[in-house]
C-alpha cells in the first residue's frame, strides 16, 4: 500500500514538474507578429494594416515578443475601442503563432445629419475612410433613444431585395417616419417606429397587387400607420 502511494506521489511530482517546465519553455518562446496575424479577409470598413498599427500604437503588440509578455485579454480589450469591429478573439494557433480573429459590424442605415452609420444592433459606426457601404439613408432629427428602432427598420430594408431596390431613403419630420420610393412620386407614411415588419409586409403585398394599376401612379401618399390596412391618398 505504501509502495503504491509512493509511486503515485513520484508520478504526480514528475507530471507537475513537466507542466512547469513546459509552461516556462513556452513562455520564453519568441512569437513574431505581423499583419498576417490579423485574420479576416472580408473587411470593408477598415484594413488589417490599420488594426495592426492600432495595436502597435497601443503598445500591446510588437513585431517580436516573448509569449509570456503577450496579453491576449489586453489585445481584445483594446480592439473594443475600434467601432468598426464587433468581435475579436486572440489566441495561439498551431505551432504557437499569434492569431487575432476579428469581425466587423454590419452597417444598415446612414444617419445623414449626424454623419455616422448604425449597425443592425443600433450601435454607432463612424464613417469609413476606405469604403462607403451601400445602405439606406435617413434624413432628419433622430433621438438616440430610437437608434435601435431605426436600425431595425434599416436592417429589415437592407435584408430584403425588394425593399432594398425599391426604397430610396427614409426621413422624419421629428414626429413620424416617412419612406420615399425610387420610381414613384408618392410618399409612404410609415408613422411611428412600431410594427416595423408587419407594416413593410403590408406595403409589399399592396404593391404586388396594385403595381400594374393606376392607383399606384395616381397616389400622393400611401399610409401604413394602421397595421391591418393600407390607405391610399390620391393626388
Amino acid at each position: 500500500m505504501k509502495m503504491k502511494i509512493l509511486t503515485i506521489s513520484v508520478f504526480s511530482i514528475l507530471l507537475l514538474s513537466s507542466m512547469i517546465f513546459s509552461n516556462y519553455k513556452h513562455g520564453n518562446r519568441s512569437v513574431y507578429i505581423n499583419v498576417n496575424s490579423i485574420v479576416n479577409d472580408s473587411l470593408t470598413l477598415i484594413t488589417k494594416d490599420s488594426v495592426f498599427n492600432f495595436l502597435k500604437k497601443k503598445n500591446v503588440i510588437k513585431d517580436s515578443m516573448l509569449t509570456l509578455d503577450v496579453d491576449l485579454n489586453k489585445i481584445e480589450n483594446e480592439l473594443k475601442n475600434i467601432d468598426y469591429l464587433k468581435m475579436s478573439n486572440a489566441f495561439y494557433g498551431i505551432n504557437s503563432p499569434l492569431v487575432i480573429q476579428i469581425s466587423e459590424r454590419n452597417p444598415v442605415i446612414e444617419i445623414k445629419n449626424k454623419n455616422f452609420y448604425l449597425d443592425n444592433e443600433g450601435i454607432i459606426i463612424s464613417k469609413s475612410k476606405i469604403n462607403s457601404p451601400n445602405v439606406i439613408a435617413f434624413f432628419g432629427n433622430l433621438d438616440s433613444l430610437n437608434n435601435k428602432k431605426i436600425a431595425r427598420l434599416g436592417n429589415t430594408i437592407m435584408s430584403d431585395d425588394f425593399f432594398k431596390n425599391h426604397f430610396n431613403y427614409v426621413f422624419s419630420d421629428s414626429l413620424e417616419i416617412y419612406i420615399k420610393p425610387k420610381l414613384y412620386d408618392y410618399i409612404i407614411e410609415f408613422g411611428l417606429l412600431d410594427n416595423i415588419e408587419s407594416k413593410l409586409t403590408n406595403y409589399k403585398l399592396f404593391y404586388a397587387a396594385k403595381s400594374e394599376s393606376n392607383s399606384i401612379k395616381e397616389a400622393e401618399k400611401i399610409n401604413l400607420k394602421f397595421t391591418k390596412q393600407v390607405i391610399v391618398q390620391k393626388k
